[in-house]
């Protein structure tokens, strides 16, 4: 099968396209001829051998796949080879998979298979952050952090469907898309000003939720307008991992601070069959583009250079 694999860690020109042998489905597991699979920061991460994933041979990169099952492998029951799948796994770039059955599942029918490809690890990262950490009620005032980004994307449309009040941050050139995907307004995280800034765009100059993914300085900066009673999820720390924290402001205001935690093989499935269900409801997940799969090393510059809001996916012929 054709694949795009790394053998030594390095920069996108690192990444090899050939074929490799296809995969077979052990017990447990369904075969996917693979139709789309999205782009994940974690595919950078393995391919630079950096955040302590380091490469030991030819390793198939991509985890969010969806296409049609082949085959099945001996204790799975419930899929027939032709149906139209989504799943969570590793090794997608390429034109066949193998997916745990646990973490199949069918395509819902609002979604095509690009746009289910780009639901799996982020969708199902803000669902379990925006509804089942932060409990995001109708009315609520939510900001979302880095809102152009993947898990950005799927918190702001999420929220706005569940009836929040939803805003965001984001690079200015990337604002109007974040609107259009829900948010009231969306201010620059560039700022200086960022905290006063906020406070002029909020409705009381505060947020009862913050859907959070950069970390550092920023995380410091937001929890400035977080009311008191609010709730902060942390899913991510692309941007540092150490933030300053008042323990006396957090005693006073009473907040709940959370962060996205690493759930079980069982819990990740019930939240990834949750996202599916909300994204075909709620509204298709943002593509920001999509690439072949011989193209790979052009949509991992694409990926690295950020200038983009949602999700990259590579398709297979």
């Amino acid at each position: 099968m054709l694949a795009s694999y790394v053998v030594d860690s390095g920069s996108p020109d690192s990444l090899r396209l050939g074929r490799l042998e296809a995969p077979t489905p052990g017990p447990g597991h369904v075969l996917m001829r693979v139709q789309a699979a999205s782009l994940d920061r974690v595919d950078t991460y393995i391919r630079r051998g950096t955040h302590g994933m380091a490469v030991t041979g030819p390793t198939i990169l991509g985890r969010d796949v969806a296409g049609t099952v082949v085959a099945t492998g001996a204790g799975v029951t419930g899929f027939t080879p032709g149906d139209a799948v989504v799943g969570l796994t590793t090794g997608t770039h390429a034109e066949y998979a193998v997916v745990p059955a646990t973490h199949c599942f069918p395509r819902p029918a609002a979604l095509d298979a690009v746009h289910a490809a780009a639901v799996p690890t982020a969708g199902r990262t803000a669902y379990d952050a925006v509804v089942n950490l932060a409990g995001v009620r109708p009315g609520e005032r939510v900001l979302v952090v880095a809102a152009a980004g993947a898990v950005g994307t799927f918190a702001v449309q999420y929220a706005h469907h569940l009836g929040a009040r939803v805003f965001g941050t984001s690079a200015p050139a990337k604002a109007d898309a974040v609107r259009a995907l829900g948010a009231l307004d969306v201010v620059d995280h560039y700022r200086p000003d960022v905290v006063e800034s906020l406070r002029a765009a909020l409705p009381g100059g505060e947020v009862d939720v913050i859907v959070e993914s950069v970390g550092g300085t920023l995380w410091s900066d937001v929890l400035k307008v977080l009311a008191p009673g609010g709730r902060l999820v942390t899913c991510g720390v692309t941007a540092d991992s150490h933030a300053h924290l008042h323990l006396g402001r957090l005693m006073v205001k009473g907040w709940t601070l959370r962060g996205i935690g690493r759930p079980g093989p069982e819990a990740v499935a019930c939240q990834l069959r949750e996202a599916l269900t909300l994204s075909a409801v709620a509204a298709a997940p943002a593509i920001a583009a999509t690439y072949p799969l011989e193209q790979a090393t052009v949509a991992h510059d694409r990926l690295e250079a950020s200038e983009f809001v949602g999700r990259i996916v590579l398709t297979t012929s």
